[in-house]
């Protein structure tokens, strides 16, 4: 795998009848431990944060990416996700998976019933606002 650019799209959640809640808390991600394993790849994690809904209709609403810095695959991995139809947002390195985890944790909270805090449908997706 030396070279290769992979994008992680999993959220490493815990069971469903213990809330969902985020397998390695604050100290790892699911794309740390991908890294972890497959040292000589470079990984990004991206498309983990809506809902399949989403996917079909991506309309150039934001994709969050997190992964190594380096230009040349970022770009690979921004393409993709511009080819989709998403609006690519590069927000750091891969220690950042936490972050797109934890926002792709509260995504399901909110739109899957019973475990949300409010009622709200499925159609909703986290975005930047202003001008980065």
């Amino acid at each position: 795998m030396n070279g290769k650019v992979i994008i992680d799209a999993t959220n490493p959640l815990g069971p469903f009848s213990e809330g969902l809640n985020i397998r390695w808390g604050n100290d790892s991600s699911g794309g740390e431990k991908l890294q972890e394993y497959l040292p000589g790849a470079k990984v990004y994690k991206s498309f983990n944060t809506i809902g399949v809904e989403h996917m079909q209709e991506a309309l150039g609403k934001d994709m969050l990416i997190a992964g190594d810095p380096d230009d040349k695959s970022k770009a690979i991995v921004e393409k993709v996700v511009a080819a989709v139809g998403f609006k690519p947002f590069y927000v750091g390195p891969i220690r950042y998976a936490r972050n797109l985890e934890a926002i792709a944790e509260l995504w399901i909270h909110m739109a899957v019933p019973p475990l949300g805090g409010r009622n709200t449908t499925r159609n909703f997706w986290f975005s930047i606002c202003g001008d980065p």
